[in-house]
């Protein structure tokens, strides 16, 4: 799920969670728990704006996002236009390939990559504008808004963020949370006109039971140096903050935590959220449900459980991150592998009753939802093809390989 050639061999980190093996990453929700049916055992300057015309989507092998034949003529975001806004995960190689497509079916957007620290931010004094620019201008010019995705995330944190912090010294813990603030007020200050809700905080929250936060043990540097959770409230305290100083109220309903397996941990989400209410004073928006699915795990039930708890809270929900593999690698309970397979006809259907299993309790929560966003376009680009097996051919989007709609894509329009 990264640019180039997408190449996350080494992301993912094998945990436990309720006595059970987890996958976890920035997109990653992948769990043990069995798919019933599911496949197999087990610099400072700024972008070119982004290019495209017409607004019929792609189908075929039609180059540079023009459409092909068969494409279809309706359009996805317009169908949903009563319910809530529908996103795409982009990057560069998106608005190349697939901007008619974007235009065709998206009102909403979300950078795959180039706005987390790592990227954008790859030393102290120097920022690489290029690419986020670029998909912002995208949006602005076809009267899109973004998520800003994200400030704060164990994960592509550059090394320059953390030189010289020791843990429990507070004086370098400081010098930490001025860089921190620093990031956080650059972001907000490029992109505020066009971001309508941050991921202030990205996958805070341990993957094991009985432990309700990552620490270093799971990779959190930002915990281990701060001995604690309090590097959460800083984050969100300087989000708030820097849309305020932008403009008085513009904080409002735009900071969301966001993470994987929220049917998993929606009670470790709730007790982040009351500690930020009830201990901090600073009351957040949203949660963002990344739903990474399998082709019948977690149920909708058990979603529909998750989303009540956070919204009984008062939190609104989004579908941040959302993809259907067709792969079962925990069948057995723990990791195995499962044989990369073709999208057969029949494939192709179950995954298509997937989706629109999950779309119909989406519109039925329509009112706590404020976006679904898919993470990718089309299968030939997707995380997935190496997370958790390097080089195996997935199939968990809307479009498939060639460009070309799937049936998932019609099975969420009908209705």
């Amino acid at each position: 799920m990264t640019r180039g050639v997408w190449s996350w061999v080494g992301r993912s980190v094998a945990v436990v969670a309720l006595g059970t093996s987890l996958l976890g990453c920035d997109s990653g929700e992948r769990s043990t728990f069995a798919d019933d049916d599911g496949v197999g055992a087990g610099s400072n300057t700024s972008g070119g704006n982004g290019s495209s015309s017409g607004g019929t989507a792609t189908a075929g092998n039609a180059p540079n996002g023009q459409a092909g034949s068969g494409a279809p003529t309706d359009s996805l975001a317009s169908k949903y236009a009563g319910y809530f806004p529908i996103g795409a995960a982009v990057g560069s190689w998106h608005l190349d390939s697939l901007g008619q497509v974007l235009e065709q079916d998206f009102n909403h957007l979300t950078c795959e990559n180039a706005m987390k620290i790592q990227d954008i931010h790859p030393a102290e004094a120097t920022f690489e504008w290029a690419e986020a620019d670029r998909v912002a201008d995208f949006a602005r010019q076809n009267g899109m808004k973004l998520t800003g995705h994200a400030l704060l995330w164990h994960r592509q944190a550059p090394a320059w963020m953390f030189e010289g912090v020791t843990a429990g010294d507070a004086a370098s813990l400081e010098t930490l949370k001025i860089r921190l603030k620093s990031h956080i007020e650059a972001m907000v200050e490029r992109y505020a006109d066009v971001v309508d809700n941050w991921d202030v905080v990205n996958e805070a929250l341990s993957d094991t039971a009985g432990k309700t936060y990552r620490d270093g043990a799971e990779q959190s540097t930002w915990y281990e140096l701060f001995g604690s959770e309090e590097y959460i409230y800083w984050a969100f305290q300087y989000a708030k903050d820097a849309l305020e100083a932008n403009a008085v109220g513009s904080s409002t309903g735009k900071l969301y935590y966001n993470d994987y397996t929220a049917t998993l941990k929606a009670d470790k989400i709730l007790t982040l959220l009351s500690w930020l209410k009830d201990d901090k004073g600073l009351t957040i928006d949203g949660v963002g449900f990344q739903s990474h699915e399998q082709l019948s795990w977690p149920s909708t039930t058990d979603l529909q459980v998750a989303i009540d708890k956070v919204t009984a809270a008062g939190y609104k929900v989004k579908i941040s991150e959302l993809d259907v593999t067709v792969y079962a690698d925990y069948s057995t309970g723990s990791f195995v592998a499962a044989p990369a397979v073709e999208l057969t006809p029949e494939l192709e259907a179950r995954q298509a009753k997937r989706f629109a299993d999950l779309f119909t309790l989406y519109r039925k929560n329509k009112q706590h939802i404020s976006s679904v966003t898919f993470w990718g376009i089309s299968d030939d680009q997707t995380w997935l093809d190496n997370e958790p097996v390097p080089g195996r051919n997935d199939h968990p989007l809307l479009y498939d390989d060639a460009h070309a709609p799937k049936a998932a894509r019609a099975a969420i329009m009908d209705f």
